[in-house]
């Protein structure tokens, strides 16, 4: 693999890891301070989620996106892409199951009320 494009590769990654950590990071905040109470604690989630995010997509694609040395750039940014995207996959759905667990089953809650006040 050429100099250029594994400089291209990981600028890519950080990239597309960067923009999509950037449209989730306002609702994911709202989400954890509603959780943790109190905005240190959403703060030190978001920043451990975006470094799960970067680090697992660069070390996806470090593993993984090597390529020949007369390697296709459309098949190297693709292969690039996809490894990025799965990281970020990953990620998201680790932190979205732990926020899904955390919150009050809101199903069960009016009933659970409705069957104390007719004790």
């Amino acid at each position: 693999m050429s100099l250029e494009l594994f400089i291209a590769s990981l600028a890519l990654t950080l990239a597309t890891v960067g923009a999509a950590l950037m449209y989730l990071r306002t609702i994911t905040r709202r989400v954890l301070v509603l959780q943790c109470g109190h905005d240190t604690g959403a703060e030190f989630w978001l920043r451990s989620a975006d470094v799960l995010a970067l680090a697992g997509s660069l070390i996806l694609v470090l593993a993984f996106g090597g390529a020949a040395s007369n390697a296709d750039w459309v098949q190297q940014i693709r292969l690039v892409l996809g490894l990025a995207l799965g990281g970020i996959f990953v990620t998201v759905v680790l932190v979205a199951s732990n926020v899904w667990r955390a919150l009050p089953d809101t199903a069960t809650a009016p009933a659970a009320a409705a069957a104390k006040e007719a004790v």
